[in-house]
């Protein structure tokens, strides 16, 4: 089995490289790094395609001045975007058995992965974007926050939906991604679920520096993640020797004002940490809480719970499969202030309560790894190529 994978970024697509080489089906890995980062990942110099120029010129833009103005900087955007995908549609291997592209980045790669008789993915790591966008304009009108910048543009996903119905698969992280795009027509029985893994090397307890009763969130400060929700509930609870640590990017100056009411001295804003610290960061914690609007999967809930922390979730957070609610954490309702607040005082006031359920937690991931990513991702492939390899043997 030959196996072409491919991203611009990173995302999840170079763990699942990693696992493809691990059991000999990578044929290639198609993205926008350097070969001295793909290396980092074991993927050999011999299986890797970069399109480097795409990477240089996407992180310029990223550094383009405010005076250029939004329009300006969607339209470079969409242009190195496009670019991207059109190249890779130049790198697809006539010999490999599978292609798989990273949703809004391979349409004309999947259509060339067509043309050479190959099964044609598409691997998704979020909602569908159209059911996110209309999660993320309720926010809007709830709060009056300007969530303009999170809202997907119309040509993004109109591509991905020409590329969930062209190809023969749709790879999603979870459950209620799945759901997100049946919601928008895509035929439940072309998806395929498999969740991340959690690098059990890099993410596991440390000893806790105090007793201070500590909740950690990390991810973007923005409406989409609902961290909002979360100050609102940390706030009117008032418990005593506690603190929130958020970690994460600065919120934009739109965001910043929803959530600058609730800074006071038990808030901390800590910034973004590379992955190798978060680790110690999380080991300060005694709960994580990821309250999301949407989110495909949410790769530090495992993260978290492998370093000894009970997690709260929304049942829109891909990671809630992976969550037995009052098992090993909680499940909780979009923009439900009041059963965030029940679950946090209820692990406040039981402390036996919670060193069990992060005993669970570090138990539940521990078959969450990324070799199970991958055996399952390896043994649902050949369940697809199983009819063609039998032929072609007979």
């Amino acid at each position: 089995m030959k196996v072409t994978t491919s991203c611009s970024g990173r995302f999840h697509i170079y763990d699942q490289a990693r696992q493809l080489s691990r059991f000999g089906a990578l044929h290639y890995l198609v993205s926008d790094y350097p070969k001295s980062i793909t290396r980092r990942w074991n993927i050999p110099d011999d299986k890797a395609i970069a399109l480097v120029m795409n990477g240089v010129l996407g992180r310029l833009a990223r550094h383009l001045p405010a005076w250029t103005g939004p329009q300006v900087r969607a339209g470079v955007y969409k242009q190195l975007h496009n670019m991207f995908s059109r190249r890779l549609a130049r790198h697809v291997p006539p010999d490999a058995d599978v292609f798989i592209g990273l949703s809004s980045f391979c349409l004309e790669a999947l259509q060339e992965a067509r043309e050479f008789n190959q099964l044609a993915i598409v691997d998704h790591g979020s909602f569908h974007q159209r059911v996110e966008r209309e999660l993320l304009q309720e926010e809007q009108r709830l709060h009056g926050v300007n969530a303009a910048a999170e809202l997907a543009h119309d040509w993004i996903i109109e591509k991905e939906d020409a590329e969930f119905h062209l190809a023969d698969h749709v790879f999603v992280l979870s459950q209620a991604a799945k759901h997100s795009l049946t919601l928008q027509g895509i035929s439940s029985a072309k998806i395929f679920v498999n969740p991340c893994g959690v690098d059990l090397s890099s993410f596991k307890p440390l000893p806790r520096p105090d007793a201070v009763f500590r909740v950690v969130y990390c991810g973007n400060l923005s409406a989409r993640k609902g961290v909002h929700y979360l100050l609102q509930a940390f706030t009117e609870l008032q418990l005593p020797n506690t603190e929130l640590l958020l970690i994460g990017s600065a919120p934009s100056p739109a965001y910043e004002k929803l959530i600058g009411r609730f800074r006071t001295s038990s808030v901390r804003f800590l910034g973004s940490f590379p992955q190798h610290e978060l680790s110690r960061l999380y080991a300060q914690g005694s709960v994580f809480v990821l309250p999301s609007i949407a989110d495909g999967f949410g790769m530090v809930v495992p993260q978290a719970m492998a370093c000894g922390l009970p997690a709260i979730v929304t049942h829109n957070v891909g990671a809630a499969d992976i969550i037995s609610d009052g098992v090993d954490g909680y499940v909780v309702p979009i923009r439900d202030v009041a059963a965030l607040k029940l679950r946090l005082r209820r692990l406040y006031e039981q402390p036996l309560l919670r060193e069990q359920m992060a005993s669970a937690a570090r138990h539940k991931v521990a078959g969450l790894s990324w070799d199970a990513y991958g055996e399952r991702l390896v043994t649902e492939l050949k369940s697809y190529l199983a009819p063609t390899l039998k032929r072609k043997n007979a």
